[in-house]
């Protein structure tokens, strides 16, 4: 494994960084001591401190994003400001969340107080190497925890960015720290005594072994894996606000998110009027440089990424799709991937069943609502789900049969502070962000006086 920054526009390494050694955790031990004494309003305070550098370097820092993975500039920029809009929701949040709640017993006094548990390893992934440490790192500090960070290997300038953030804004020493770490160093992490909690952010098949490991040694942890997204359009919805919706779910971060819609399910009486459209718009969306701002595609982050949906899109074509191609691609040194449509998809084609992280819509026709949703439960993730429609009686008696973490109804499926975020089945467990994210690392404490 190396730690590297290799710029997806042309595959040039720019820079490799060395493993760290095994983290002394004594370190942030010593933090934690000196942190979980701090009220949740002074932590608050110190976190505006955090925040108030990000600001101040958010155009050096998007540029870094950009440069290390490949999304939009204008992409990495919105990614900033959503990170700072979860340092304001949780620092003024916070405090009432973690106020203790009284309960009436048969004790004199009884109530139940939100306490820190200690030091929480998170293990964060590439496609929003701020956002996704942030909307973990956030409400895990601010509850009275100190963190250590594992980062994707191909963002280690971000990471090493984001550390240089805290001690930038003197908040106290230790309370976040990052390390290049292999996976074997990762695992001891997980097994020693002083990690109380794990968070990762990415594959279910990674996810399996981490959560094995975390069952193995007690440790509590939040597995936010992947997704396969269904996009569900019934014959009564706007058409082109459904379109405009599949385009930005989809094309986001050049399509590597995983709550971004990737099987588009329609009724099939409007099928061919919204494959057209879809097909009209995907042939507008402009490849190119990142930090150009007419793009609305960049590369892919890696070039086995790219390789990997090459083959995704091929197996699919052989089993039955019919692919529409948007623009080509704007040279062969980088990893872009030509936006496409798939239709004539069926349950037994690659695109259906397997998460493709590329801008590719494919498209599956059924008859009516019951068969959408059957289409769409015929899955083994569940992170989120869309429905669309001017019906929403309709949409919110179907909400109850959709197998997922995550239901809009005429919206694209994303996270926001306010809001819990995570999956069913092979999706995940456990929750990020709202008072929900923030009470998986803490100890839900009864305290009962007679």
């Amino acid at each position: 494994m190396k730690y590297a920054t290799v710029n997806p526009v042309n595959n040039q390494l720019i820079k490799e960084f060395p493993l760290d050694s095994f983290p002394d955790l004594n370190i942030s031990l010593e933090a934690f001591k000196i942190w979980k004494r701090f009220s949740v309003e002074e932590r608050g305070k110190q976190l505006r401190k955090v925040a108030d550098v990000l600001q101040k370097n958010k155009e050096r820092y998007a540029k870094l994003i950009t440069l290390e993975m490949g999304k939009p500039l204008r992409e990495a920029e919105y990614e900033l400001n959503k990170t700072l809009s979860a340092f304001d929701y949780y620092i003024e949040n916070a405090p009432k969340f973690l106020q203790n709640e009284p309960v009436q017993s048969n004790a004199t006094k009884s109530y139940i107080s939100f306490e820190p548990l200690g030091i929480i390893f998170s293990i964060m992934p590439w496609n929003f190497p701020f956002w996704q440490v942030f909307r973990f790192a956030i409400p895990t500090l601010i509850s009275g925890n100190v963190t250590i960070l594992k980062h994707a290997p191909c963002v280690p300038q971000c990471a090493l960015a984001i550390e240089e953030l805290f001690n930038e804004a003197d908040v106290p020493k230790n309370i976040f720290k990052q390390y290049f770490l292999s996976n074997q160093d990762a695992g001891k992490l997980i097994a020693d005594s002083r990690i109380h909690g794990i968070s990762f952010t990415g594959s279910d098949v990674t996810g399996s072994i981490l959560a094995e490991q975390a069952g193995r040694n007690i440790k509590k942890c939040v597995m936010e894996l992947g997704g396969n997204d269904a996009f569900i359009v019934l014959e009564d919805a706007d058409l082109d606000l459904a379109v405009a919706g599949a385009i930005k779910s989809r094309s986001i971060n050049s399509g590597q998110s995983c709550n971004g819609a990737k099987r588009f399910i329609v009724v099939e009486n409007i099928a061919n009027a919204f494959i057209a459209k879809l097909i009209e718009a995907v042939s507008e969306l402009k490849v190119g440089n990142p930090l150009d701002p007419s793009t609305n595609v960049g590369p892919l982050a890696r070039k086995d990424l790219m390789e990997k949906v090459q083959k995704q899109i091929a197996d699919s074509v052989e089993q039955g799709a019919n692919a529409y191609y948007g623009n080509e691609v704007p040279n062969t040194e980088g990893n872009f991937v030509s936006p496409v449509v798939l239709t004539n998809v069926t349950s037994n084609i690659t695109s259906f069943n397997e998460e493709i992280f590329a801008p590719v819509w494919s498209v599956i026709t059924v008859n009516n609502l019951e068969e959408a949703i059957a289409t769409a439960n015929h899955s083994v993730y569940g992170l989120g789900a869309s429905i669309w429609t001017n019906d929403k009686t309709k949409a919110e008696k179907s909400v109850i049969e959709l197998e997922a973490g995550n239901v809009f109804v005429n919206d694209i499926v994303k996270s926001d502070p306010r809001l819990p975020f995570g999956g069913v089945k092979r999706s995940g467990f456990g929750r990020e962000l709202s008072e929900y994210g923030l009470k998986e690392f803490v100890n839900i404490k009864t305290v009962y006086i007679n």
